[in-house]
């Protein structure tokens, strides 16, 4: 089974296009001032509800503590399959 982050026709995408699975890990910034970055493994997420929307990403930060956040802040997005556009694996079938 697929780890790929699919929701709908979404997908869940990084810098590169290549698809987002369920435990990948991010670097993101810390308010803390000994630790500027912290890792986030990715749970989640939920796709845009409107076209002014780009959608969230959750999961946890290595401390454990966990959150919801703008795909944005990890350099994600949350793409739609463009007509034609030949899905492959389980995503064919969601």
């Amino acid at each position: 089974m697929s780890n790929v982050i699919v929701k709908g026709a979404w997908r869940l995408v990084d810098n590169d296009n290549q698809p987002v699975n369920v435990g990948d890990e991010y670097l993101g910034g810390s308010r803390q001032p000994l630790s500027p970055f912290m890792r986030f493994i990715i749970r989640g997420g939920q796709p845009p509800h409107k076209p002014s929307s780009t959608g969230r990403v959750y999961g946890e930060w290595e401390n454990g503590i966990s959150g919801e956040y703008f795909p944005t802040v990890f350099n994600l997005k949350w793409v739609e399959p463009e007509v034609g556009e030949d899905l492959i694996g389980e995503e064919a079938y969601l």
